[in-house]
């Protein structure tokens, strides 16, 4: 599930561009070989290492004071030594402000930065957005199944009869969590004053917002019909309407979820989240070259 809820947000999943809803949201395409015959390698959208991975941390790119790899870009930001063993553990929630404007889809699915360059431990984050499709009350049954043996040289047997087991569930239950108070934790801007930067709230419901888009578009995906895997294929019960619950708080909220007008999403235009979020320019994608 952790794959998919990934996967919705992609016009091109082998290469990890972002559909148009996301349009001006940051991350990191590495790519290898001459300016004019370049190779795509990995995103940091596709990548499961994420900022770990040797393409996107050895590539090289401008990312407003000279070239340089995207591991000294976070090296220098964060205040490390050079050799990325010891950092100052205070600087520590300044990686989230850091990640935010290089892909923030990070702070959604988790992350990680420690690799060969960096190895100080603790850059990472659990996943803000988990889920799981569990059936309940289930049972074996067996299934009839034939194979003809066509073309075989010297076959006389023709065909064979058998059964298949297979397993059968009288209720299929698809369940999402976002945690909501772990995204509100991170520190997005830097601070003013000792306190959170203007753009702190926008960030965070910029975040929120892409989590419930995710499930919004996954649910989507199954009113019609979606293939899990081999002859398992799910969609949503007729007249049946998502329901969601909100935990803790002064006052937990629980009702219909209305995933069928959240799946385009307030992300782009004038007054849309992304621009509210006033993240880095031209990092739709930034291009690592790596040699």
């Amino acid at each position: 599930m952790a794959n998919r809820l990934e996967e919705v947000c992609f016009s091109n999943k082998y290469e990890g561009t972002l559909q148009d809803t996301f349009r001006g949201l940051p991350y990191l395409r590495a790519e290898a070989g001459k300016r004019d015959n370049r190779a795509f390698k990995t995103s940091s959208t596709l990548d499961g290492h994420r900022f770990a991975s040797d393409f996107l941390a050895k590539g090289k790119a401008n990312f407003g004071n000279g070239e340089k790899t995207l591991a000294e870009y976070i090296k220098t930001t964060l205040g490390m030594n050079a050799d990325g063993k010891t950092m100052p553990v205070a600087r520590i929630p300044e990686v989230f402000q850091l990640v935010m404007e290089l892909d923030p889809m990070s702070l959604v699915h988790g992350f990680q930065i420690s690799n060969e360059q960096i190895s100080f431990v603790g850059l990472r984050l659990a996943r803000a957005l988990t889920a799981s499709i569990v059936g309940l009350n289930c049972e074996r049954i067996a299934l009839p199944g034939i194979k003809f043996n066509v073309g075989q040289v010297e076959s006389e047997s023709g065909q064979a009869i058998f059964q298949k087991q297979r397993i059968t569930a009288k209720t299929i239950e698809a369940r999402f969590s976002i945690d909501v108070g772990l995204l509100a934790s991170l520190r997005l801007d830097s601070l003013q004053n000792g306190n959170p930067g203007h753009r702190q709230s926008a960030r965070f419901q910029l975040l929120l917002a892409i989590a419930l888009w995710k499930v919004a578009a996954f649910l989507d995906l199954l009113r019609i019909e979606l293939s899990l895997r081999s002859e398992c294929k799910l969609r949503l019960k007729d007249k049946l309407q998502p329901q969601y619950k909100a935990e803790g708080g002064a006052s937990p909220a629980s009702g219909d979820f209305p995933y069928s007008s959240m799946a385009d999403g307030p992300f782009t235009g004038e007054g849309g989240l992304i621009t509210r979020a006033q993240l880095p320019a031209d990092r739709n994608p930034l291009v690592l070259a790596f040699a």
